[in-house]
């Protein structure tokens, strides 16, 4: 623990729980277009950043309909969902325990910060937050710049901070922030594809947790 002090997590899929949501969601935009829906194995495989990127993975075909389109629908329906995702198992309890640590805790989301801001009251979670910060659209393009902004604004020191997420773009913004990272197979992709970003993978928070609390 003495070689770290800060942790910016990710929300969608690493705190919260919400691939089930997303899953069904998804289907039904891809059930109206007559389109194959997506298996669980299918949708860890194939969602990615940025969005429109995963939407022509699963077979949207933007040239009969705009992309905007199809993420307003997904946007308004996940908007009705976002408060039936419980917590993942250990959340608290690891937020709980970083805090006790002396630890600045941030949330870095690519959800939009509007519907952040209001996952963090529902959940009560403001007080473990140094500062949540979500992207100011909702077509989830990347969170990249808003990584590399944030760590100036903290002004914590990169050799010191760390990055919890659940997809390969959290590595890839833990490295364009140049900061370590950790995954969790408990989200939005395999962990076979979190495994090839070379970085360590845990099955979930509670395991994360408990190896860097026990240090």
């Amino acid at each position: 623990m003495k070689d770290l002090k800060t942790i910016f997590w990710d929300w969608n899929g690493t705190l919260l729980d919400d691939v089930r949501e997303c899953i069904d969601i998804i289907n039904i935009s891809l059930q109206k277009r007559s389109l194959k829906k997506l298996s669980l194995d299918d949708y860890l495989e194939k969602f990615t950043f940025p969005i429109k990127q995963y939407y022509e993975n699963v077979g949207f075909d933007f040239s009969v309909e705009s992309y905007e389109e199809a993420g307003r629908e997904y946007i308004d329906a996940y908007s009705t969902r976002m408060f039936e995702c419980r917590l993942h198992q250990g959340v608290l309890a690891a937020l709980k325990g970083f805090k006790q640590m002396g630890m600045q805790q941030f949330i870095l989301s690519a959800l939009h910060d509007g519907s952040l801001q209001q996952c963090i009251e529902h959940y009560a979670l403001g007080g473990y937050f140094d500062k949540v910060c979500g992207l100011s659209d909702s077509y989830a393009h990347s969170k990249i710049e808003l990584g590399r902004q944030l760590i100036l604004q903290a002004g914590c020191e990169k050799e010191l901070s760390l990055m919890v997420g659940d997809t390969v773009h959290d590595f890839e913004t833990a490295s364009a922030m140049g900061i370590r990272c950790v995954l969790i197979a408990a989200g939005h992709n395999s962990k076979d594809r979190l495994l090839a970003c070379g970085v360590p993978v845990y099955e979930n928070i509670e395991e994360f947790a408990g190896h860097l609390l026990a240090k």
